[in-house]
């Protein structure tokens, strides 16, 4: 081939590589802004990655994705940990398996990735090099952006600057432990999205601005960005939660993408999504698949034969990987192994009490030739029946034991059940301690009081943004009734197991009239309220650890207090519904104050409280944790 030849070719081929990277960009991040969000939180997640484990349950996750790129589906051998028996393992015919193997088959390709980049340079270096091309690629995306050359040139500086940095101050990576970063780079790519397509969803239902800052508040304000790194379902379930609510928004929404020609398509993509992530948590996708059909059937513009066997089809085809491993590890499509997070599953109790049954009624011959049918439909109605269960023991929690609620959600003080037990030092916050923006909330009360209900059975269509609303909301009441009568717990840090509440409620309470008006007609002293909050009180928070905490209990109980004394007066101001003129100033203020009150908290946590012996992936992380010795 002649070098005209080629270069023909390559100008033919130019244009295909083009529209591949533009539809890429497009499904992925929507538009610029959606990339720079991308960015913005890959490098701030990669701030606080910690290549330690800080929970025991992730040394399970570690041996299940050892043991299968190994080639083993069981845990033969224990790389990681005291040994196979950590909590989420289970035991199935004298072997050990892990969980959660959605997320562990997707970290699969990084193991190979990080083993080839360790055979070629130093392991911390490489990761570091990685984190340093996010940081410029964001760099270069604002300098775009902005159209401002001083941001590109100053900001591709400061990059090659901290890169060198952080070399010099680099100490060697254990590479023995890849297993652990692919899952914790894994866990952090999917956490990354969460805010992108939170921005996507706003974006559509209201502005670009205001999608923006909602983004701002997740993972600012919300304790995202501490659970990003750390192998644990949570942040995937907050990811997957948000998706869902996109696709049933652009469900009802004409199709606009060069990729997806019909709305439909995002329905049953939607659905397509609660399939996948049974095969990481099946007692949460149920919750999920309930939640999502309660809302989008009885909602829908078409509900035809076709367009439902449509959806049944996808759907059941996202569930193969969940029953393939099912079959593989149990012997049961539906029992997986661990089907709900309390320890509970399909045991023999549930089968003998409905096994029983189903042969009474069969015993008298009419319904024989029925028994296979009956037993499998027995078989597919017992999560839904122990799901039903789950439920209706969290709602007489809140009726019986209202203290443990207000534990959980408001105030944790020190409380029994929150208890370290090895310390007996309270270190988990409350859900309104992990994230005081969430108070907010309260002002849906005024709302409520003004909401029309539709006239008649022909409303039932919603709009697309009524319908998100509707999800958000029962799926809201369903994680905290699945979860009510397991908590306080220990080892929970933010309210771990209600991670699912973070994003609904961020997004339930910009939906007010009155915050959406603060935020877009105040943004700028929004966000300089949160820079403030950070960067000023933060200091003023690191003297008051230093001069007045002894221990780690007691600095999260004064991070609790700070969050409530922050959540107070916004409380009261959305209570009012008040956002012209000065009362939407004051509501910006208060929103950005709660806003940079979680964000010290996350920033002290994973530097200071919870630094795992220093082991940041970042040099320059380990040496700041190292000058801040508060206690």
């Amino acid at each position: 081939m002649t070098a005209t030849e080629f270069v023909g070719r390559l100008r033919r081929r130019t244009p295909v590589l083009s529209n591949t990277r533009e539809t890429a960009y497009s499904v992925l991040f929507g538009d610029r802004l959606g990339l720079i969000v991308f960015l913005a939180t890959v490098v701030l997640f990669g701030l606080l990655w910690r290549t330690a484990f800080l929970i025991n349950d992730s040394y399970t996750l570690a041996n299940g994705l050892y043991s299968l790129s190994n080639g083993q589906l069981a845990m033969a051998e224990a790389a990681y940990g005291p040994g196979l028996a950590t909590p989420g393992a289970s035991r199935y015919g004298g072997q050990w398996y892990a969980r959660n193997y959605g997320v562990i088959v997707l970290s699969l390709p990084l193991v190979f990735v990080l083993d080839l980049l360790t055979a070629v340079v130093e392991l911390r270096i490489a990761l570091v090099a990685l984190w340093s091309l996010a940081l410029l690629a964001l760099v270069v995306e604002c300098g775009y952006y902005t159209d401002g050359d001083w941001v590109l040139y100053g900001g591709a500086v400061a990059v090659l600057g901290l890169f060198g940095l952080n070399v010099a101050l680099a100490q060697p990576l254990d590479a023995g432990r890849t297993h652990l970063y692919a899952l914790q780079l894994t866990h952090l790519l999917i956490a990354a999205f969460t805010p992108v397509v939170f921005y996507r969803l706003l974006s559509r239902v209201h502005t670009r601005r205001l999608g923006l800052l909602s983004a701002v508040l997740l993972t600012a304000g919300t304790p995202l960005a501490f659970w990003a790194s750390i192998p644990k379902r949570h942040a995937v379930t907050g990811t997957v939660v948000v998706c869902i609510a996109y696709c049933l928004y652009r469900s009802r929404k004409p199709a606009d993408g060069a990729v997806i020609t019909q709305r439909q398509t995002f329905r049953t993509l939607a659905y397509a999504l609660v399939g996948l992530y049974a095969w990481v948590h099946a007692p949460e996708a149920l919750l999920l698949c309930v939640a999502l059909a309660l809302v989008d059937i009885p909602t829908a513009r078409d509900n035809s034969p076709r367009t439902l066997a449509r959806v049944g089809v996808i759907f059941a085809l996202s569930l193969l990987p969940f029953i393939i491993t099912n079959l593989a590890i149990s012997g049961s499509p539906i029992k997986p192994p661990r089907l709900v997070s309390g320890g509970g599953s399909l045991s023999s109790n549930a089968a003998s009490s409905t096994g029983g049954s189903g042969g009474g009624s069969a015993s008298g011959g009419v319904l024989t030739p029925l028994a296979p049918l009956l037993g499998t439909l027995e078989s597919g109605m017992r999560p839904l029946l122990l799901l039903g269960g789950e439920l209706v023991a969290g709602f007489k929690t809140l009726q019986q034991q209202p203290n443990d609620v207000y534990h959980a959600f408001v105030r944790s003080g020190s409380a029994g059940g929150a208890l370290d037990n090895t310390g007996e030092e309270s270190v988990n916050l409350s859900l309104l301690e992990s994230a005081p923006v969430l108070v907010a909330m309260v002002g849906a009360l005024p709302v409520i009081r003004r909401l029309r209900l539709p006239s008649s059975m022909t409303d039932r269509t919603l709009s697309a943004d009524r319908v998100v609303d509707a999800f958000a909301i029962t799926t809201f009441v369903g994680v905290v009734l699945l979860y009510n009568s397991r908590l306080p717990l220990h080892a929970q840090v933010t309210a771990r197991y209600l991670f699912p509440l973070y994003p609904l409620g961020v997004y339930l309470f910009v939906r007010l009239p009155a915050v959406r008006k603060s935020l877009t007609d105040h943004w700028r002293l929004f966000l300089w309220t949160v820079a403030g909050t950070v960067l000023i009180g933060g200091q003023v928070t690191v003297v008051l650890v230093a001069v007045t905490v002894n221990g780690i209990g007691e600095a999260f109980q004064l991070h609790a207090l700070l969050a409530l004394g922050s959540a107070v007066p916004l409380g009261i101001w959305a209570l009012s519904g008040r956002s012209k003129g000065r009362a939407g100033q004051i509501g910006a203020v208060l929103l950005g104050a709660a806003t940079g009150v979680a964000a010290v908290f996350l920033l002290l946590t994973s530097v200071e409280y919870y630094a795992l012996g220093d082991t940041h992936l970042l040099p320059m992380m380990r040496a700041l944790g190292e000058l801040l010795a508060l206690y």
